[in-house]
């Protein structure tokens, strides 16, 4: 192992936790480093609500900073288990467990937990996620996917607007 193999598996593993904490202390210029330009962000709720994906880094953080007016609670991703499953000279996937926590109002609860997947592309410029596949166990939304009208649907990146159409009826 060379010094620079080491300095890169410290960026890499850094890199799901800069993410965590651009979004949780609202930080678009956090967000947007965090990405490549061709980025994607997708993932599932319970293997079977797909989130997304959506496309590019300038999307992908005009999402994610889209939920910040909604939100009256403060939101704590807690990453756990980090593992660098693959590390190649310019490419690199890390595993993490997500605990995603709510404070508000003296009180703090647990909003969902889930894992996140990052594919990584490593160039002069560092380590930047070239595609965040997300994990949810549980939704993140409030209430029940059928009573979201079509705007908190697409907030919540919930692009197939047909899912619980038929519950309605």
């Amino acid at each position: 192992m060379t010094r620079k193999h080491d300095l890169d598996r410290a960026l890499i593993a850094e890199r799901p936790s800069r993410y965590c904490w651009g979004y949780d202390e609202r930080r678009p210029e956090l967000l947007e480093d965090c990405f490549t330009e061709d980025a994607v962000w997708e993932g599932d709720v319970g293997a079977a609500q797909a989130v997304g994906p959506i496309q590019g880094r300038q999307g992908i953080v005009d999402w994610l900073t889209s939920f910040w007016p909604h939100q009256s609670d403060q939101r704590r991703h807690i990453l756990l288990n980090t593992l660098i499953e693959r590390q190649a000279a310019a490419e690199a996937t890390t595993l993490s467990y997500l605990l995603l926590l709510s404070a508000k109002d003296d009180r703090v609860s647990l909003e969902t937990t889930g894992f996140y997947r990052l594919e990584l592309v490593g160039s002069e410029g560092g380590w930047r996620i070239r595609h965040l596949f997300a994990g949810f166990d549980a939704p993140f939304w409030p209430g029940r996917i059928e009573d979201l009208g079509e705007r908190a649907r697409r907030r919540h990146g919930l692009l197939d607007l047909s899912v619980g159409e038929s519950d309605r009826r």
